[in-house]
This record gives C-alpha cells, sequence and structure tokens, in this order.
C-alpha cells in the first residue's frame, strides 16, 4: 500500500485518534470505540486490506497509546504534554507501525508521516517528525524501558495501563497475577458463543460442520458444554446457524452467572439491566416454555438489543408473553413486581475493566471517581431490585469489572443492609467447570490447579463470590455473588 491510498488511509486513522485519544494524558477520551466501527461503515466501500490496517492501527494506537508515548519521549526533546495533539497523533501511528506491524516498512510509516503533517498544515515540524521517527526506527532494539526495580511503572508502560489502576490492581492481587491480566489484555480475543442446550446432537454437529466450512476455527470452552470459542470469523451474522437461532454471542463469564443463579423451569427471572440480552436470552432457555423472564433496561436505544436478540433465538417466548421486554429504569421500584420474582439478576453498570480486551480506550475513560459514584449507584439499585424477590429467592449479583469497590464492597453491603444471606458458590462452581477435587494413582486426592488459584484469588471453602481474572481464569474479568432472600424479610 503506498501513495495516494496509503496517505488516505492513514488520514483516516488520523480523524478516528484525533476523536478517541485525549488532547493531554490526564484527559479522558470523547467517544468510545464504536468509533472505528461507523468510520469503517461510513468508508464501507474501500478494499477489505486498507480497511483492516485503518481498524489495525486506530486499535493499536489506543490499545497502546501509553507505552507509544513513552517511546516518543525518550525521542523528542518537546514533552510529549507540550506537543500538538495532531502531531502527537501521527506519532503515536508512525510508533505503532514502526514497533507493532511488520508488513509495514519502516521507511513508508516515516515518510507517510511526514505526508500527514504537511498534509495538515506543519510543514514546520516535517523535519521534527521525520526525526523522531527515524531515530526509533534506528534504535527500536535499544530502547531503554522503565527497570523492573519499579514494578508497577514497568508494568503500566509495558502493558499500556494507567499506573493508578496497576497501584490498584498490585496491591489487590500481587504482581505475578497483574501480570497475566495486562498480558491477557493485549491479546487478541477469540468470539465466545452459547449454543442452546435444546438443539438436538444432530444439530450440534451440523452446526459444527458448516460452520467450520465456513473458514471458522472451533474449539470447545473447558468450562461448559454448549460454550464454543470461535477464530477466523468474518461477521458473526454471516455464520450458519446465527439467523436460525442456533447460537448467541456470550463470554463465558455471562453464561457462568446465568448457570450459578440456579434458574429451574417454570420460574420467574427478572434481568434488572438486561441489554443487550445474553442473560436474559440464556435465562430464558432454563425457565422452558412455562416461565417468565422480564428483560428491563434503561432506554429503548437498548431494549432493541434485546428484543433483536429473542426474536432471533425465542420467538416462540416473544409470541406467549413469556419473554417481557420494557423499558424500566432500575433504581426505580416497580410495586407492581413485588415479592413475584423466582430469580433477579442484576448485572449492573459498572466501569467495565474487566473487558479492556474487547474496549481498550476503557483503561482511559474510567477514574477512581466513577468507580465509587458506580459503586453507589449499584447499592442503589441493589437496595431496590431485591424486593421483587419472593423469600427465598435469588438474588446473583454480577459486573464485567475487578474493583474491590463495586464488586466485593457492594457483596458485603447486601448482608449488612438488605435481608438476603449468602449461597455458597464454591462447590457449584468448581462441579461447573470441571475445577473439582482428582485422585491421583494412589487414590490420594489433589486440588487441580485452578482450584488452588481459586483459593489464591480470595474463595475460601463456604464463599458466596468469584471474580474471575483475564489470564488466570479463561474469560472475561467477572465478579459473581449469590444471595437468597430470607424467609421472613422485608
Amino acid at each position: 500500500m503506498g501513495g495516494k491510498k496509503a496517505t488516505k488511509t492513514r488520514a483516516i486513522v488520523l480523524e478516528i485518534l484525533m476523536e478517541l485519544l485525549p488532547e493531554r494524558e490526564t484527559a479522558a477520551p470523547i467517544k468510545d470505540n464504536l468509533l472505528i466501527r461507523d468510520v469503517l461503515d461510513k468508508y464501507d466501500y474501500m478494499d477489505v486490506r486498507d480497511k483492516s490496517f485503518i481498524k489495525r492501527l486506530a486499535e493499536g494506537c489506543v490499545e497502546q497509546k501509553i507505552t507509544l508515548d513513552y517511546v516518543i519521549g525518550q525521542y523528542s526533546r518537546t514533552g510529549v504534554g507540550k506537543m500538538k495533539p495532531v502531531i502527537l497523533n501521527i506519532l503515536r501511528m508512525g510508533v505503532y507501525q514502526i514497533l507493532y506491524m511488520e508488513t509495514v516498512p519502516d521507511s513508508a510509516a516515516c515518510n507517510e508521516a511526514v505526508n500527514l503533517a504537511v498534509g495538515k498544515g506543519f510543514q514546520g515540524l516535517k523535519g521534527f517528525v521525520n526525526g523522531v521517527l527515524r531515530a526509533v526506527s534506528r534504535e527500536k532494539e535499544q530502547i531503554i524501558w522503565p527497570s523492573k526495580e519499579n514494578l508497577e511503572q514497568y508494568f503500566s508502560v509495558r502493558y499500556s495501563m494507567p499506573i493508578w489502576l496497576v497501584h490498584m490492581w498490585s496491591k489487590r492481587y500481587g504482581a505475578e497475577t497483574v501480570e497475566k491480566m495486562l498480558a491477557e489484555f493485549q491479546k487478541p480475543s477469540a468470539l465466545t458463543i452459547r449454543l442452546k442446550e435444546t438443539l438436538t446432537k444432530g444439530q450440534q454437529e451440523q452446526w459444527k460442520e458448516k460452520a467450520a466450512l465456513q473458514g471458522c476455527r472451533i474449539s470447545e470452552h473447558p468450562y461448559l458444554s454448549y460454550a464454543y470459542r470461535l477464530e477466523h470469523v468474518d461477521g458473526v451474522a454471516k455464520i450458519y446457524g446465527y439467523e436460525e437461532g442456533m447460537f448467541a454471542v456470550q463470554d463465558i463469564s455471562s453464561m457462568l452467572a446465568v448457570e450459578l443463579a440456579g434458574i429451574r423451569e417454570g420460574d420467574l427471572v427478572i434481568d434488572v439491566c438486561a441489554a443487550p440480552g445474553g442473560k436474559a436470552m440464556h435465562a430464558a432457555e432454563k425457565t422452558g416454555i412455562n416461565g417468565v423472564v422480564d428483560a428491563r433496561d434503561i432506554s429503548e436505544y437498548k431494549l432493541g438489543f434485546i428484543r433483536d436478540n429473542a426474536m432471533r433465538l425465542h420467538p416462540d417466548m416473544m409470541e406467549k408473553d413469556r419473554i417481557r421486554i420494557q423499558t424500566w429504569d432500575a433504581a426505580v421500584l416497580d410495586e407492581s413486581m413485588l415479592g413475584k420474582a423466582d430469580v433477579v439478576i442484576a448485572d449492573l453498570p459498572c466501569s467495565g475493566l474487566g473487558v479492556i480486551g474487547h474496549k481498550a480506550d476503557i483503561r482511559y475513560r474510567v477514574t477512581e471517581e466513577q468507580i465509587r459514584e458506580l459503586s453507589e449507584l449499584q447499592r442503589k439499585i441493589l437496595g431496590t431490585v431485591y424486593r421483587y424477590l419472593k423469600p427465598g429467592g435469588i438474588l446473583l449479583y454480577s459486573t464485567c469489572t475487578i474493583s474491590e469497590e463495586e464488586n466485593e464492597k457492594n457483596a458485603a453491603w447486601i448482608l449488612e443492609q438488605l435481608p438476603m444471606e449468602a449461597v455458597p458458590l464454591e462447590t457449584e462452581m468448581l462441579l461447573k467447570t470441571g475445577m473439582s477435587k482428582k485422585t491421583d494413582m494412589s487414590g490420594s486426592a489433589n486440588i487441580t490447579s485452578e482450584s488452588d488459584k481459586l483459593s489464591e484469588l480470595g474463595m475460601p471453602d463456604g464463599s458466596n463470590q468469584l471474580q474471575l481474572l483475564p489470564g488466570i481464569h479463561q474469560s472475561d474479568g467477572f465478579f459473581i455473588a449469590k444471595f437468597r432472600r430470607k424467609q421472613d424479610g422485608c
């Protein structure tokens, strides 16, 4: 890719980065990762390879921003914080191509960066841009990285993670676990799907055969028998079985939350923050045709995703009003549902730190103050939605984050402030995931390494909580806690 086409594709990436990345290191981005998708839709007429290049470079610059800025700072006399935003983003693009994109010659990365600078009216800075990038290219094998003696700074730069997050996680989990988490965030994520359990054996085999013929690489997930990872996917809607409602796109952590809720056939389940509908549709499969799932969320926009999933996966239940979809603010009490639900799924708004591997910009948008505010919102919702439970009903509290404030502390708050009791997860969790006790050749019982990890992460016998961690568990970062409403609870 060269000439005008190369300049145009990089100009599009620059346009994206000017929206996605902050002008200063301490500022928060003003858009989320959907911007990249929207821009690619705008240029849908472009060659597939050009669109792939745009996506890779834009996402890479966002993901590696801290690392890129560190490298730029090593070779520029002007501090990163004092650079014009356009020039800084042009340099980020150039350094990313030099360090991470082997298919792009360093000379092309340098030349196109200069062209961009000139095209944006910075003729006087073309020598500066060229000089910084040529120096990085010459010395990329000799870059001086932070010393491991300051491990948190090293992790921050090595894995492009804000240091306050590295510090928070290191205090909680220790350096070894944190490095595994950070490394996992940087790996490409396979698509995880939930194959409907109601499919016959023949239908399951047919799906595997036809999806494989489309080029999908399929592997079974070790945690649940109906969970699969798919690689080499060119648009999930194109995969055989999607339109037919044979599977749902859902992370294994979300599937485990529904499994651990213990939903039975005929139950009334209320999913209070249901969009995009993965857990609600999974719950509908568990309740069967005699059960009811109320799927709620705060906006009509979000409900559109739930309806799409429901009509594709469970049109029969929609027709019979067994899946009920409605707009509702979870923090506002619905008196018509008091004491009626067998299960309430409260997968609540959170900082999203567990899904940084899918949404790289989250690491720059979240602040400690926002985590405190979200924790308060979660408590407000929890103090409302538990009232929908029958005595003995189950509250399944979950988030897709890794934050004690939003997770363990709120789980403790539930037990202190609400008429709820803890329901132990460990035995059920080990059985569900195959992380059970095994016997060696002598017949002595040994604990699998996975079980040991659960204990190391603060899940003693009888715990009702599980914090899943990327790089430790084969899932996104996710928190699950299970409670039962007391029989005499008011």
